[in-house]
C-alpha cells in the first residue's frame, strides 16, 4: 500500500482465524504453529494452531493464512550479517 509516497505494511486478523499481510518480503520458516517472516526490513513471528499458508505473493508482498492466531510479535530490523558474527 502506498500512502503519500510512502510505503506501508498492513495486518488484518478476522476473527483470530483469518490473517492478511502486505508489505511482506519473505517466509522465513513456518510451520502449523508459527510462521516467521520479515516485513518491511523487521521480524514478525504468528503464533497459534492448524496454520496454513493460503496464499503467498512475493512481488505484491501479500500474505494470507487461516488457523487459530494467539499471537502476533514485531521484532527490530535484522542486523547486518557482520555485526550479528562479531556481537
Amino acid at each position: 500500500m502506498q500512502q503519500n509516497g510512502m510505503d506501508y505494511d498492513s495486518l488484518v486478523l478476522d476473527a483470530r482465524k483469518k490473517l492478511t499481510m502486505t508489505g511482506v518480503e519473505t517466509v522465513d520458516g513456518f510451520s502449523d504453529q508459527s510462521l516467521r517472516l520479515t516485513v518491511k526490513g523487521n521480524k514478525v513471528s504468528v503464533l497459534g494452531e492448524n496454520i496454513k499458508i493460503t496464499s503467498f505473493n512475493k512481488n505484491t508482498g501479500t500474505l494470507t493464512a487461516e488457523g487459530k492466531f494467539v499471537q502476533i510479535k514485531y521484532g527490530g530490523q535484522k542486523a547486518p550479517i557482520v555485526k550479528r558474527l562479531f556481537k
